[in-house]
């Protein structure tokens, strides 16, 4: 089973930028950051506790929506600042990883944080991706759009088939 860590939006930013995207094709998960990619954990039970502890020890934070960018032609996405949550993605990387196959652990090293907004692989087109660039420069110039990460959303996705689905909230700072 396959798992990945992310942070959600509030309802009402996810709700914007699911009006951005349904129009142009089906992004297959709801508006997240992902803070760790998909991993078969050797361990799943180590893995969340390892999320837990990590996510224990820093309180809820401050992530601001800084504008558009792409990876190639491929992804459409919404930049991400956050002091904090680099933080966090550095000291979760070293805490997973002693629970995961040793063939994944180098290939997340670099971080770059971003709400996808497309994927062409998920069917969204050239025109499409402009299209929503548009409307999500617009969303983003409307004034700063920021929100308060309180908890790590953990997915899963139980076979090869399926979505990956919400499977657990591993709330901020209970220490």
């Amino acid at each position: 089973m396959k798992f990945f860590a992310g942070i959600i939006p509030p309802q009402d930013i996810a709700d914007s930028i699911l009006a951005i995207q349904r129009p142009y094709g089906d992004n297959r998960l709801e508006p997240h950051i992902t803070l760790r990619p998909p991993v078969t954990p050797a361990d799943t039970n180590k893995w969340l506790s390892a999320v837990t502890n990590i996510a224990a020890n820093y309180q809820p934070f401050q992530i601001q929506l800084s504008g558009t960018g792409r990876f190639g032609k491929g992804v459409l996405f919404i930049s991400i600042e956050s002091a904090p949550l680099h933080e966090l993605h550095t000291a979760l990387v070293p805490a997973l990883e002693l629970f995961e196959p040793t063939s994944t652990a180098h290939k997340f090293e670099q971080y770059h944080p971003h709400m996808t907004l497309g994927r062409a692989w998920c069917g969204f087109t050239p025109d499409a991706f402009r299209q929503m660039q548009a409307l999500a420069d617009d969303y983003m110039a409307s004034g700063s759009i920021t929100f308060e990460a309180t908890h790590i959303r953990i997915y899963q996705k139980p076979d090869d088939q399926g979505r990956f689905q919400p499977y657990r909230d591993i709330p901020l700072g209970r220490v």
